[in-house]
Parts: C-alpha cells; structure tokens; sequence
C-alpha cells in the first residue's frame, strides 16, 4: 500500500514547479488527474529533446498522471471541472491572482465547493505583494534574486544556472508542503491554504551570499572558489582534463598537502586553519595550478580517493552517463524505451510507487472520457461536449 494511497490531487498547473510536486504525490500513491486546455500544457512542446512528438521535460515532470483536456473558461467547463474539484482532496495550480480572480478560482472559491480542500498556489514573487502580476519564469527569478552574480570570478558576465534549479527545487518543496497540509488534514479534518513563491526558493539557495550582504556590508565576492573552504575549486591535470577537490577542515589539509607532495604547506603559518587559508587563499591557489599541471587527472583523483579527500572528475554530460555507476541511478521503463528515467531523490523502503510500475506521462487528453464517464457524463453527452469544444478527447 502507498503512502498516498485514496488521496486525488486535481493538477491544474503548468511547466516544472507545480507539475514535479504533483508528479511527486503520484509516486507516493496518490490519482493525480491533470487539466490540460484542448491544445495541451505548453510544457509538452518545450524541447528539443523531445521523445515521440513529446518534450523529454513534461515526461520528467507528469509520471503517473491522468490528463483530462477541458476548457473551464466556458460555463459548461466550470461545472465539470466543479466536479473535480469536489471529489479532490488537494488542487495544485500557478495562476496569476488575476485569473484566479476573473475566473473564481481563488481558496475562498474553492473552499465553498469542498470546504475540506488542500489548496496549492505556485506563485513567482508572493500572491500579496507588488510583483503579484509579474511574469516571471525560473530564469527571471534567478536575476532578482542575484544568483546570476553567485558564479564564476569577478571579472565575468552575470552567467545564469544552467539548469531549471528553481523550478524543480520549487517542486520538491511544494510536495513536502502538501504532504504536511495532508498529515494535518488527516489529524483535523480541516484544508488550508499552501503558497510557494519561486524568489522564497531561490533566496533558500542564497543564503551565503544574502548574509554577506547585510552583515559584511558589500557586494558578495565571485570567486570559483568560495571563501569558506579553502581549496575547493576545479583544476586542471597534465592530460588537460579538469577535476574538482574540496578540503573542508585541517586534518583533510594536512593529507591535502601530502598528496601534492608538498607537506611543509601543512606548516605554514598562512594556510595552517581555514581562517589562515581563507585569508590567504589567492596565494594558495596561485601555487596550485603548476602543481597539478604535473601529473594527469586520474592521477590526482586516484591520490585523492586513497587520502578520503572529496574530489571528482569535471564531467561533460556524456561523460557523466559514460559512467556505469551515474548511470546506474537511472531506471529504464518498458513504455518509453531509450528514454532515461530518474526517480525521486527520496526513496521509501515502503510506500512509494517503483518508477517502473508508474504509468508514464499521459499523452494529451488520455483520459478525458473515462474521467467524465466516472462524473456521469454518457456518452451522447461526451460527443456534444465534443463538439462544442469544451472537452477533447484522446480520440481528437
């Protein structure tokens, strides 16, 4: 038996953030039922890559789901999708204030169909607050936060995260959310409301850098090695392949220095603390590069993994799927073969769905009949609704 087991989530969110939370309550057991409009969620097409006519990134993001492709905006939608929402325990959304608004989608408005709801609002910048209607998507939240100016040196441009940190983090976070309006529903009875804003994520993520602002009075430093541990950064070998190492205390430092085959290093009044090091680590870090220039990295790493010193090879992606082990944490499923599959960082011993025996993403509109067959709808009923366009089907 899953976690989840009985509870429906109704998805009416789009993209990253609200789907991976959604997705998240799926592999713990929940019927997550996703409303698509009759073009589908735009995230379907947010590729290359895509993986038979589908973004690889909505597979990532809507495993185990049921999709439904309704237009709520006309009066015969809403009543359908009022119908959904009475028999959901949790509804997952990130629409602006103003639509929720012009469309009665609000937690008061939800509240009085099903007075128990859990009601889960992604927003970029806080329902309440002057930014309330501003467009924004994980890139641009990056830039507000500052963390274009967290990486790299000082003498860069502001270089964003290459990867959608903020979104899928967003996701993570927003499940654990849920999962407590859940406990607390299950302890009381009673639903409440949950918001998440992706600046509140980020910021999580700035922590460091926010501190020394406000109490160091300047702009963070940009440096490729952060000045809280010294070194921890990515060098070069002879063979020109690059690899990462991090000594995080003095005992490490001393082994550090043995491995690099420099111990009076250890003993140098500069470096022998982290306060020493961090004060002088540009001196440090000027004598590295040399050193390392003389022997290949696979060298460094093996010396490194015998001295239990942190270190690792500066892998391109190929790179890293090339190795058995990384590639190991993927799964395949027999539904969508050559696509890899990665699970959820948190694994049950019990109570978690297998990726593998998830359905995967739902091609659009799925499930649009069998849903309103269970809400009642006949047959005949389907095919005007059909017509009139409220409701698509996975016929056309």
């Amino acid at each position: 038996m899953a976690v989840l087991d009985g509870i429906v989530v109704l998805d009416l969110s789009r993209l990253i953030a609200g789907p991976y939370a959604a997705m998240v309550l799926a592999d713990l057991g929940a019927r997550v039922v996703k409303v698509e409009t009759l073009s589908g969620e735009e995230g379907r097409y947010f590729g290359p890559p895509f993986f038979e006519g589908t973004a690889a990134l909505f597979h990532a993001n809507n495993r185990g789901k049921e999709s439904i492709s309704l237009d709520f905006r006309t009066s015969t939608g809403r009543v359908i999708l009022d119908k959904l929402i009475a028999r959901s325990h949790v509804v997952v959304h990130n629409f602006r204030p103003d639509f929720l608004e012009k469309f009665r989608l609000g937690y008061e408005d939800l509240r009085a169909i099903n007075p128990e709801i859990i009601y889960y609002a992604v927003s970029s910048f806080g329902s309440d607050t002057p930014y309330a209607l501003k467009p924004a998507v994980d890139g641009v939240v990056q830039g507000y936060a500052g963390a274009f100016y967290a990486s790299g040196q000082a003498s860069d441009m502001p270089y964003r995260i290459g990867v959608p940190i903020v979104d899928v983090a967003s996701g993570m976070c927003g499940a654990l959310g849920i999962l407590a309006a859940i406990m607390a529903w299950q302890q009381t009875g009673r639903g409440q409301q949950v918001e998440l804003a992706l600046i509140d994520t980020m910021f999580n993520f700035m922590t460091g850098k926010v501190a020394e602002a406000v109490i160091d009075k300047h702009e963070p430093l940009r440096e490729l090695n952060l000045p809280i541990a010294v070194p921890s950064r990515h060098f070069q070998g002879a063979d020109g392949r690059w690899f990462s190492v991090s000594v995080v205390n003095d005992a490490a430092f001393a082994r550090f220095c043995d491995v690099i085959e420099h111990p009076e290093l250890a003993c140098d009044a500069r470096f022998a603390s982290i306060s020493a090091r961090i004060s002088h680590r540009h001196v440090l870090l000027d004598m590295l590069p040399g050193i390392f220039a003389e022997q290949p990295a696979h060298e460094w790493l093996n010396r490194f993994d015998r001295a239990d010193i942190p270190a690792g090879p500066i892998n391109t992606v190929s790179q890293a799927m090339a190795d058995p082990v990384l590639a190991g944490r993927w799964t395949g499923h027999a539904a969508l073969p050559g696509l890899p599959q990665i699970p959820f960082p948190s694994q049950l011993t019990h109570g978690m769905r297998p990726l593998t025996d998830m359905a995967p993403a739902p091609r659009l509109a799925q499930h649009t009949a069998s849903i309103l067959s269970e809400l009642g709808y006949s047959t005949v009923e389907l095919a005007s609704l059909i017509e009139s366009r409220v409701i698509r089907t996975d016929a056309g």
